[in-house]
């Protein structure tokens, strides 16, 4: 698991408007062959997003049923790793 902590990335929503979101930590999925990130809002730091993302730093929705089952177990585990 790569820790990419307290990053941000913008990103702009349907509307074109863009928002500065914090990123959590990136993840390797050797499952589904694929990078993903995981990120917040600092305004609502309780809602995690999570997304796939090319070498060109692109961001794709996940696909599948299987892949949040994945991303669920990575996150519960990071947090629980880094919990003080």
């Amino acid at each position: 698991m790569n820790e990419e902590k307290f990053d941000t990335i913008e990103v702009e929503d349907e509307n074109g408007n863009k928002k500065n979101l914090t990123i959590y930590f990136t993840y390797h999925s050797e499952n589904f062959n694929k990078d993903y990130v995981i990120f917040y809002d600092p305004d609502d730091q309780d809602s995690l997003i999570a997304c796939s993302f090319d070498e060109e730093g692109h961001l794709f929705e996940i696909e599948s049923d299987e892949e949040y089952n994945e991303l669920d177990e990575i996150i519960d585990e990071f947090q629980e790793s880094n919990k003080n």
